[in-house]
């Protein structure tokens, strides 16, 4: 914390030091765009260090409601709701129907079903950004809300948020983490490995 009481962010990533080159100890991300130390100072300050850094990346693993958090260096650049970094990846499992990607990738295209590992991911720019994107694309895989309606409710959301406001959306994970049995779909196989008959 500063003399003022206000706790920076950027202190808590100086918290988690590596060694560098020169044998001496330094901050990790420090070097970063700002969008990106950000997050990773976020991350570190609630889930502590990563258990896994390279010169890109920041990966935690079964940390808090998630089965992984990835900060990453350089974030894709976003529009929606506004213009920002998606820089902070996280995922839960969580299967979508099939017939249901089209209208998840409708409401946000950073908002991602994978089939194959059984997750849902959201990238955003914070914790909550996900929090928010995942409980809406919730709503519309579960049809309470069209995709267009989930996409006025982010922005609605996000308005209050700018203004410091958490609106409920944002401030618990309401997606039911489908963790009872397995719920990846490594699909079929379609070619048979070489010397087993058909």
């Amino acid at each position: 914390m500063s003399s003022s009481g206000i706790r920076r962010p950027a202190l808590a990533v100086a918290l988690f030091l590596t060694v560098g080159q020169a044998g001496a100890a330094e901050p990790i991300a420090q070097d970063w765009p700002e969008p990106a130390r950000k997050a990773a100072a976020a991350m570190v300050e609630k889930y502590g260090a990563p258990q896994e850094q390279t010169a890109t990346l920041l990966i935690w693993y079964r940390n808090g409601p998630w089965i992984r958090t990835v900060v990453h260096k350089v974030g894709a650049e976003h529009d929606f709701p506004a213009k920002h970094s998606d820089v902070l990846e996280q995922s839960l499992p969580y299967k979508v129907p099939l017939n249901l990607y089209s209208a998840v990738a409708t409401f946000n295209g950073s908002v991602i079903p994978d089939r194959t590992r059984g997750t849902l991911t959201a990238f955003g720019a914070t914790e909550a950004d996900n929090v928010l994107s995942l409980n809406l694309a919730r709503a519309v895989v579960r049809g309470e809300l069209s995709p267009e309606q989930a996409r006025e409710k982010q922005v609605a959301a996000t308005r209050d948020m700018r203004e410091q406001k958490v609106p409920e959306l944002a401030a618990k994970l309401t997606v039911e983490q489908q963790q009872e049995g397995d719920v990846s779909d490594p699909d079929t196989a379609m070619i048979l490995p070489p010397g087993r008959a058909p």
